[in-house]
């Protein structure tokens, strides 16, 4: 069995951990070693003294962390700082969004360790648990804040989102139908809203709208954006997708055709581009004006909330932590099948399909590098 190790977040706004105490015992009671970095769950809310409750070693730094685990656990993509304390015996399970981060992809692929990436985890239905469960955080706390941000004291409308009488809810236009964006809808419908999407794949979404009939649906157009834009309150993009890009642009001037005090909410800043005057925001700073409008672009918003969020990720990730930790790495990804598309990178070379097309590397089958034990 391997040798885990909980590593604390740099980036100043990232308070999440991939696991939170009551994971860390789970795994201590089958006989696991859990090495946490002090202070790696306070901005979750959870202190030092919790891990250590439940059986945790607790060690003052990333470096003395790295060199006694195997095995590495960590939720945004690793920094210069953390990754050239890896080697080829190291197995990393983060984010590491490397379709967008070629220098990224290069230095990782230097360390020769082995990484598997959190988004790309994989259940045997098709569906992403990570991805979906930090989508449908994102869909809810994308409402919330547009509701805050309607309020006339944060340059909004000083409108709520449901009616009141002959007072007409506001209305929200959402682009997408992914998961982000489906529980957007829901969340706004619940609010009281009017709620109207704009897709790129109508097919997709026929037992969702046949479920949610007080949804309109349209699909995307430059046209229908158009005429839809002049009566929306609030513009929420949620285009996203691992593998494809979309043909979605509203410009300037279309976000212009919405009145005074709305409000532009783009989850996808930092993945699709969709909206030609919209550029990525910070929790610190998180809105700007332009033209009257408010723009809320923070490209992680499941950040906002660590405490909730670190414990959904521990959950999710839990059968997989422990395959990874108690297996040699082929019986880890016979005994979970959803490890393999997690699997991008194994010792210098690029293990999933799409990534080393997109990035016009060769690709390899870790099957058979296993079996030629390269």
């Amino acid at each position: 069995m391997l040798t885990l190790g909980l590593l604390k977040e740099i980036l100043p706004e990232e308070h999440r951990v991939l696991l939170a105490p009551e994971g860390v015992k789970q795994l201590i009671r089958q006989g696991l070693k859990v090495l946490v970095e002090d202070g790696a769950g306070v901005g979750a809310g959870f202190e030092t003294a919790d891990y250590e409750k439940v059986g945790a070693t607790i060690l003052p730094s990333v470096e003395k962390v790295v060199r006694q685990a195997e095995v590495i656990l960590k939720i945004m993509p690793p920094k210069p700082i953390e990754y050239e304390l890896f080697n080829e015996n190291h197995r990393i399970l983060s984010f590491l969004n490397l379709k967008f981060a070629p220098d990224r992809l290069k230095d990782l692929l230097a360390t020769k360790a082995t990484y598997f990436s959190l988004e790309l985890l994989q259940e045997a239905n098709g569906i992403y648990p990570v991805l979906m469960a930090m989508s449908e955080i994102s869909g809810q706390i994308a409402v919330h804040m547009a509701a805050h941000l309607l309020m006339s004291f944060n340059g909004g409308k000083g409108k709520t989102l449901n009616g009141w009488g002959s007072v007409k809810p506001a209305s929200i236009l959402i682009l997408g139908g992914g998961k982000v964006a489906r529980t957007a809808a829901l969340e706004a419908v619940k609010a009281g809203a009017k709620v109207t999407m704009l897709g790129m794949k109508p097919g997709k979404l026929t037992t969702f709208l046949e479920e949610n009939t007080t949804i309109q649906y349209f699909p995307y157009s430059p046209e229908m954006a158009k005429t839809l834009l002049p009566e929306t309150d609030v513009l929420i993009s949620a285009v996203y997708s691992l593998w494809d890009d979309y043909p979605v642009m509203i410009t300037r001037d279309m976000v212009n055709l919405m009145s005074k005090g709305s409000v532009v909410i783009d989850v996808s800043v930092n993945r699709s581009k969709t909206i030609e005057s919209s550029a990525a925001t910070t929790h610190e700073q998180p809105v700007y004006q332009l033209d009257g409008i408010t723009y809320y672009c923070v490209p992680n918003l499941p950040a906002a909330v660590p405490f909730t969020a670190t414990r959904v990720l521990s959950k999710t990730v839990m059968p997989y932590i422990r395959s990874i930790s108690r297996k040699s790495l082929k019986s880890a990804l016979i005994e979970q099948p959803g490890l393999l598309s997690a699997l991008s990178l194994y010792r210098g070379k690029i293990t999933n399909r799409f990534l080393a097309d997109y990035h016009k590397h060769e690709f390899y089958n870790i099957f058979e590098l296993l079996e030629l034990n390269l």
